[in-house]
């Protein structure tokens, strides 16, 4: 099977029925303990591994130097420790804060997302590793803490205009807010770092606001082509409106901006599984060998059942309790 045969498998993998109704079914989550919730999940990620991921065109990243690295350290989980990284092929090292901004569809939510990474070694594999601080999204969401949640975005834009302009505007409900601009047609591609954009992705894990004690290490599946080249934006035609996250920890201007001017796929690790890849050679032979024809689709089922049972539970108990206070 060729390169463009396991994209086209990918996408298929995103069924927009089943999305929707994890989008709908979020609501009724409340019926459903934390608990219980997570072993759904880890259930349904042994039936099915791996999920599509499929990050639309002109995902963007900006590279802010670190500037307080106690507090940068206070999020990094057990296991881990600060590492220096470089971006581009012919850069520097330097202690980077990142804050990715993208759109995706995949098997579990459809949507946009800002995400705040800080990039550390993992000490039991010495793999460079990308580590989810936070996230802002309009879209449902999962960590291995809160598990299922709703968007805590209401409305959020990215999008390229007719000129090429990216535009990305998320504020959250707190008052979280991004907002930037910048003209695409001005970067210029340029190869990238293979460690920080294969190996790292090979090793993702939860800051500790997001975890509880295990930090959920999982990777992604891909042709490394993936993260040959992007474009580096030069910084004359980046327009920084606002940015408040995390005041105190990076620099008040990115120092490196990168964009990805087409779609990205990937397969994903499903929450409760974990391909454990350690390096490149290991991520091609995965990518080679997986039977992409014959992987399943993300399913609700249980969830629907549980949010079903979850009702009549929920039903039945407050029937009781009106009954009862009738015939007080």
């Amino acid at each position: 099977m060729n390169g463009s045969d396991k994209v086209k498998y990918i996408e298929k993998l995103v069924n927009p029925i089943h999305v929707g109704t994890l989008h709908f079914i979020q609501s009724f989550n409340n019926l459903i303990p934390k608990n219980v919730q997570k072993k759904m999940v880890q259930a349904q990620g042994k039936k099915t591994p791996y999920m599509g991921f499929v990050v639309e065109p002109y995902s963007s990243f900006l590279f802010y130097e670190l500037k307080n690295l106690e507090y940068a350290k206070s999020f990094l989980p057990e296991g881990f420790e600060l590492m220096k990284s470089k971006v581009f092929d012919d850069d520097d090292e330097k202690f980077y804060g990142i804050l990715g901004s993208f759109t995706a569809h995949t098997s579990g939510f459809w949507g946009m997302r800002t995400e705040f990474y800080v990039i550390a070694r993992n000490m039991a594999t010495d793999m460079l590793s990308w580590i989810i601080i936070d996230y802002d999204t309009n879209t449902i969401t999962y960590d291995p803490k809160n598990i299922l949640s709703d968007p805590n975005v209401d409305e959020g834009i990215f999008t390229v205009d007719f000129n090429g302009q990216l535009h990305v505007d998320m504020i959250n409900q707190n008052g979280r807010k991004i907002i930037y601009d910048y003209d695409v047609k001005k970067g210029r591609m340029e190869a990238l770092d293979r460690r920080l954009w294969i190996e790292g992705n090979l090793s993702i894990a939860y800051g500790t606001n997001k975890v509880d004690d295990d930090p959920g290490v999982f990777s992604l599946i891909f042709d490394p082509k993936e993260f040959n080249q992007a474009l580096r934006v030069p910084s004359e035609v980046f327009n920084m409106k606002t940015n408040n996250w995390f005041p105190g920890l990076i620099e008040d201007a990115p120092s490196v901006l990168v964009c990805f001017p087409f779609s990205q796929h990937f397969l994903s690790d499903s929450p409760g599984h974990s391909s454990q890849l350690k390096s490149e050679e290991e991520l091609i032979e995965k990518h080679e060998n997986v039977d992409y024809e014959s992987l399943n689709v993300f399913s609700t089922k249980s969830f629907k059942a549980s949010i079903l049972i979850g009702g009549i539970l929920s039903l039945l108990t407050n029937s009781i309790l009106l009954l009862l206070y009738i015939l007080k």
